[in-house]
């Protein structure tokens, strides 16, 4: 909701600009409060500073729920920032949800297990989590993943393979907890303050953490095609190994706010087309079995420079911002 408001002088340098009556008694605001102010280039939010956010806790009743519903309800939760959840089940493959959910979310652990109700706690500090540092946790192991992959490639390592498909599982759990953060920041100043994130960017961030848990989800598929193939492709080393430099100099111009890089990545995504086409053209010799692998790895290769290009010009755009 949008609201106009006059702008007084006062003395011989103040402004002063009075707060809805509303806003004001719903977060217990009085003369004297202190509140927070997030500063950017053509506007300023207000936010109430509140000191130690609440404990958030809920229950859920898994009577009608399935094994994967159940989980969506836990995630749900815990990217909404519930710091308690106790869930009542009534069969083993409730139970095993739980379990499951407990595995994915970062920071979660079962804490009580009375058989027909789990509580679930979530332990996370701010102060040593960083969204920045996490960022860059995430972005590493993505191209690792790639890195190993062009290794995988060339000399078909079960190894390797099997590798990135389990460090797959690590990026889904940093992803879930900066969803959380992205969230909370997004509607509590001093959240966004203690993970020093900038709000005016909250929703270029969220793009960038979308996009490298598709590339790792991409570089999982490409190791599980590859090990369904069962042999090296050495010919598709060029694209991978263009692939990967795309990806890293993308993560390092986000990380880095380098717009020079950015614009490199961009650039080198418009020369990507061409050597997918010559790619491909090898891929028809094939027979159809390993063409159906190949041109999922290929598929893969090619979305992974698309998120590239998708981080970069999410640097490109903060640089306006």
């Amino acid at each position: 909701m949008l609201e106009s408001r006059k702008v007084f002088f006062s003395g011989k340098s103040s402004y002063i600009l009075t707060l809805p009556k509303k806003w004001v008694k719903e977060n217990s605001i009085e003369p004297g409060t202190e509140v927070l102010l997030s500063i950017g280039k053509n506007f300023i939010t207000i936010y109430p500073k509140k000191f130690g956010l609440k404990r958030k806790s809920i229950f859920i009743d898994a009577k009608n729920l399935k094994h994967e519903s159940l989980i969506r309800r836990i995630i749900s939760y815990y990217l909404a920032g519930t710091d308690s959840i106790k869930i009542k089940v009534y069969n083993e493959e409730q139970r095993s949800a739980v379990v499951r959910a407990s595995d994915i979310l970062m920071g979660t652990e079962i804490v009580e297990d009375t058989g027909k109700e789990i509580m679930l706690e979530i332990f996370l500090d701010n102060s040593r989590l960083k969204t920045e540092y996490i960022m860059r946790r995430m972005g590493n192991t993505c191209i690792g993943m790639v890195s190993d992959f062009c290794s995988a490639l060339r000399k078909f390592d079960r190894y390797l393979c099997n590798s990135i498909i389990a460090r797959e599982k690590e990026v889904d759990r940093l992803h879930f907890l900066l969803l959380r953060q992205l969230k909370l920041a997004n509607i509590y100043a001093d959240v966004a303050s203690e993970l020093e994130l900038p709000v005016e960017k909250l929703q270029e961030y969220r793009t960038v953490v979308r996009a490298l848990e598709r590339v790792a989800d991409h570089g999982a598929n490409m190791a599980e095609n590859l090990l369904d193939l069962g042999k090296p492709v050495e010919f598709l080393c060029e694209f991978v190994d263009a692939d990967l430099e795309m990806l890293r100099t993308a993560v390092v111009a986000f990380l880095e706010n380098e717009i020079e890089l950015a614009e490199v990545v961009l650039e080198e995504f418009d020369e990507i087309e061409e050597l997918e086409k010559k790619i491909y053209s090898k891929v028809l010799t094939a027979d159809v079995e390993e063409a159906v692998n190949l041109k999922s790895m290929i598929d893969s290769i090619s979305r992974i420079a698309s998120y590239s290009a998708d981080i970069a010009e999410v640097v490109v755009n903060m640089a306006v911002i």
